[in-house]
């Protein structure tokens, strides 16, 4: 969440300056959506992940329920990576983006 907070803002801000004035409130609704539509997936995923750790598992409920949050750490940690990967190779040597100054 800490990262969250110092990038969203940024990205967003970024994001709807390439958009005409007309357009930014469409933008601003897509962005917030996407933003809304992935906490509720992700919470999904890690709660699945949890959910069958903590039935396909022997031990306490508290043992497994543990394993299964480490499991869920480590996918969306995954995820993450491959994520940052993307986005890097994605803009790496492009001199094309130009940030419109209001």
């Amino acid at each position: 969440m800490f990262g969250l907070g110092l990038l969203f803002g940024n990205i967003m801000t970024s994001g709807l300056s390439q958009l005409s004035f007309a357009q930014q409130s469409d933008g601003n609704a897509i962005l917030n959506t996407l933003q809304q539509f992935a906490g509720a997936t992700g919470t999904s995923i890690v709660s699945a992940i949890i959910a069958i750790s903590q039935t396909s598992g022997h031990g306490t409920q508290a043992h497994l329920t543990a394993m299964g949050s480490r499991n869920a750490l480590i996918i969306l940690t995954v995820l993450m990576l491959i994520t940052l990967f993307v986005l890097f190779k994605s803009v790496k040597g492009r001199s094309d983006v130009k940030i419109k100054n209001s």
